[in-house]
């Protein structure tokens, strides 16, 4: 029979069979792993290292870090909420993100991005691919494409990367116009991979593989494990794109250790329950503070927002399911009302990283993109008065009564009346 995604998700990569008919999986926390014999030791091994005429080795494990069950299991559960064919884990977001931009680039492979993003992926691409022989160019929009490819003299990129929505200020692309642009450009020995960070929205409520992509990337410490207490990465797309990436991950270390590979598949099991009511207290929430602060102060990945900020809405109606559970605020008083505002929060939590159980509140400018040059944060809406919410799990009403006394002590401080 055909099963929802919520329930083929629910068992992906453990049947109870494989040991002892418990109902959950076990954990392997084996670095090494014994080999049958010699001969399958040695094919085991020279197959890892791309060794020509290795022999065929039979199912196993050699070494955690390129391989382990309880790593495998977590990585079919990924693979499974994104209807992918594979799927890698790693030890945080960001060795997800760098392992995947090593792997598909190089000196004639350049990488091309659309920000704004993430304050690490932007110094990865900006500072450090580039002093490692990579070419990147940044686009302000994918309707600059073909623009650029003129621009760049008919050179092609190896990549195109995107997120969206966007980290920390919400402006949508629409991945299929990256996706069909590369397919249109790709040739058999120059294959254009388009990588989508979904962390914001994740799998339940956008699915960017079926816009098109050939790669999702996520901070699987964020929605995926959801509960702040794990730190992971994860890209989940297509067989061979993936399989280059593990080949780096292998050399580069960034595996994820068994415990947090178990935590995290543990923690994906209740993800469509969890964002499901985050992004239903979100859309409370955002009807509250657009009334309290005026429409145009506030932004989100959600229609009515995303109308004020110039996006096109049916971008959003194609391609997510609602708007997530981000929201930005414009503070008055700059600065100095966006930190009285985030020191007079009780219910929302002062801390980075976002989609947990528990509501948490930062000050992008000065601190998740307090690396990202001045001139890039005014462009795209990184203002010393922008608060970043995360929406967890604790009553709408709480949170609503804790942002208006919040937004009444930033408001004293840039002396408005409210």
């Amino acid at each position: 029979m055909d099963k929802h995604l919520e329930t083929r998700a629910m068992f992906a990569g453990y049947r109870p069979s494989d040991a002892n008919m418990a109902v959950k999986p076990p954990m392997h926390p084996a670095s090494t792993f014994v080999f049958p014999n010699a001969r399958t030791g040695a094919a085991h091994m020279e197959t890892a290292y791309g060794v020509e005429g290795a022999e065929t080795p039979p199912e196993g494990f050699i070494y955690s870090r390129l391989g382990n069950p309880t790593v495998n299991m977590a990585e079919q559960r990924l693979a499974a909420w994104d209807d992918s064919e594979d799927a890698a884990l790693f030890g945080s977001g960001m060795a997800a993100i760098s392992t995947s931009l090593l792997a598909w680039s190089d000196a004639d492979r350049p990488v091309w991005f659309v920000g704004p993003l993430y304050g690490g992926t932007h110094h990865f691409l900006e500072d450090v691919l580039p002093s490692m022989g990579r070419e990147v160019v940044e686009l302000d929009h994918l309707d600059q494409l073909n623009q650029t490819l003129e621009a760049c003299g008919g050179k092609r990129p190896g990549i195109v990367y995107l997120e969206t929505p966007a980290n920390p200020t919400m402006q949508i692309q629409r991945i299929r116009t990256a996706g069909e642009w590369a397919a249109k450009h790709s040739t058999d020995d120059h294959r254009i991979v388009v990588m989508v960070d979904n962390t914001y929205l994740g799998p339940v409520l956008q699915r960017p593989l079926e816009e098109g992509a050939d790669m999702v990337l996520y901070s699987a410490t964020k929605y995926l494990g959801g509960h702040s207490d794990l730190i992971a990465g994860g890209a989940s797309g297509k067989a061979d794109i993936v399989a280059k990436v593990k080949e780096f991950r292998t050399f580069l270390g960034g595996t994820i250790d068994p415990w947090t590979a178990w935590m995290l598949a543990r923690s994906m099991e209740t993800l469509h329950v969890r964002v499901e009511r985050q992004q239903n207290s979100t859309g409370t929430l955002l009807q509250h503070l657009r009334e309290m602060c005026g429409p145009q102060a506030v932004k989100s990945a959600w229609a009515a927002d995303l109308v004020q900020m110039g996006q096109d809405v049916t971008v959003a109606e194609q391609q997510q399911r609602e708007g997530g559970a981000m929201i930005g605020l414009e503070v008055p008083g700059g600065r100095e009302g966006a930190f009285a505002f985030l020191d007079a929060l009780q219910v929302f939590k002062l801390a980075v990283s976002l989609g947990s159980t528990e509501s948490l509140a930062e000050h992008p400018a000065s601190m998740t993109h307090a690396g990202v040059p001045a001139d890039v944060k005014a462009r795209t809406g990184i203002t010393e008065g922008f608060v970043r919410l995360s929406v967890g799990l604790e009553h709408p009403e709480d949170l609503i009564q804790d942002v208006t006394q919040a937004w009444k002590v930033a408001a004293q401080v840039a002396n408005l009346t409210v």
